[in-house]
């Protein structure tokens, strides 16, 4: 957080050398940059060098693989990254150097089938990384990382989401328009990679401010919609409701302004990016399977002649449902990975001893298509999470939501919405994709930043006659 003062700090003693030299030595402002040149020179080259000597050759990591360059610094990572395929990056690392990849000075990306659970699940010692500085100082309850002030912030959200039932009926609304603009395609393709993103940000600014965006009714952002929220009563609470309870009779200010903005912009953001993602990556899935289609329908079967509208509560239920959603985080997980700094007496997966105060993460795209820790790991094999267990080698791996104290919030959330509006869609419509090509080409399409973003996914819905 303090790499820009450095440089301005560097460039501040520069031009008070020069100055030095040219108002009191009387040299010209040529001979005072020559007279300071070699100083700042040789305070680079003992500065760097003695970095590059150190990283390469003393550093903690130094036995761990990986690229010479990013074993210098961790810019060298990031510079592979341009195409924003971080995914396929990190993937390919792996499959070069094995379960632990150093990827920077100080950071080891990890695939062991131990290791997620022994970084990010209940007992892990391990704390968030300098990463989650990155918003101040704007911090939410996701990029805070004083564990007291955490668990403050996740008791105050826990309230909004221990009821989900009056969630589901806003969800309908907008499942609603969107059945009505699949059926105005009239079997024409349709961008659901765009529609589902329109429709998960609506979703969430009506759940989060009591405000849809409106942009499936119109294409139409948080700061703003948290000024409006906080000078309004509602009838209906929304997740909002229970994080500015105690701001309604006063204006907070400076830190906990800043709290709240942060966790309105999490509310949209990780609500609407993640779920945009993971419905687009399964009707993916859906549209290459078609059978898996039919076979939910028969499975819902059951649920349908008991009449009436089928609630989550009932979808939950369902083997093979849950079987396709699970496997599409598996091998789409919406998060590529979260840091975690090792506890300062270091941490041991499997026989490998990780020092203290080090990043670590453990990429869940990679995780997902290690053998290590699923059979037939790159096939989509739903059955693996019902019929045929023994498929799966490790359980504690499959972390899209991560795991333990920081693990997702809203999880039961996504996942309502993830089964309802899938079942809603499928009940109505069959689906194929729009080309031949699309099959092909969407997955070299996604983009990975912080989340992994499905690239243009063009399918065409023909509605079933009734039966």
């Amino acid at each position: 957080m303090y790499g820009l003062r450095y440089l301005q700090l560097f460039i501040c003693v520069t031009f008070t050398g020069i100055a030095f030299f040219v108002g009191y030595l009387d040299l010209t402002v040529r001979n005072a940059i020559d007279a300071v040149a070699p100083a700042l020179a040789s305070y680079l080259l003992g500065l760097y060098g003695s970095l590059i000597i150190y990283r390469v050759f003393f550093h903690p990591l130094k036995a761990f693989p990986g690229p010479l360059s990013v074993k210098v610094s961790s810019i060298a990572f990031s510079a592979r990254l341009l195409s924003l395929d971080a995914h396929k990056k990190v993937l390919a690392l792996h499959q070069r150097h094995g379960d632990f990849v150093r990827v920077g000075s100080s950071d080891l990306s990890i695939i062991h089938p131990k290791a997620p659970d022994a970084i990010y699940g209940k007992g892990s010692k391990c704390t968030k990384a300098d990463w989650y500085d990155l918003t101040l100082p704007m911090t939410s309850m996701q990029t805070t990382r004083k564990r007291a002030e955490h668990d403050k912030r996740r008791r105050v959200w826990g309230r909004a989401f221990n009821d989900l039932r009056g969630y589901e009926e806003r969800v309908t609304i907008f499942q609603d328009q969107l059945l009505a603009i699949i059926s105005a395609a009239d079997r024409k393709p349709v961008n659901i990679t765009e529609l589902y993103h329109q429709f998960s940000f609506d979703v969430m600014g009506d759940l989060a401010f009591g405000a849809s965006f409106n942009m499936l009714q119109s294409s139409d952002y948080c700061c703003e919609l948290l000024d409006k929220r906080l000078k309004t009563k509602v009838n209906t609470p929304n997740i909002t409701s229970f994080l500015v309870e105690p701001w309604l009779d006063k204006q907070p200010l400076g830190y906990d302004l800043n709290v709240l903005q942060g966790d309105s912009q999490l509310i949209i953001v990780a609500g609407s990016d993640t779920t945009a993602s993971t419905l687009t990556n399964l009707f993916y899935e859906l549209a290459r399977k078609p059978d898996l289609v039919s076979k939910i329908r028969d499975e819902l079967q059951p649920l349908i002649k008991q009449g009436g509208d089928i609630s989550d509560q009932k979808l939950q239920t369902l083997n093979l449902l849950t079987g396709v959603i699970n496997e599409t985080l598996r091998l789409h997980p919406p998060v590529l990975a979260l840091q975690r700094k090792t506890p300062r007496e270091g941490l041991t997966i499997g026989e490998t001893y990780i020092p203290g105060d080090i990043t670590v993460w453990c990429p869940q795209y990679v995780v997902g298509r290690s053998e290590k820790v699923y059979a037939d790991a790159a096939h989509f094999r739903p059955e693996r999470w019902y019929a045929q267990r023994d498929m799966i080698k490790e359980a504690s791996a499959y972390a899209p939501f991560s795991l333990g104290t920081y693990n997702c919030i809203g999880k039961n959330l996504a996942l309502m919405i993830l089964r309802t509006t899938l079942v809603r869609v499928i009940l109505k419509y069959d689906i194929s994709f729009a080309t031949d090509e699309e099959e092909l080409a969407f997955e070299d399409r996604a983009k990975t930043q912080f989340n992994t973003l499905p690239g243009q996914l063009n399918l065409t819905f023909h509605k079933r006659s009734p039966e």
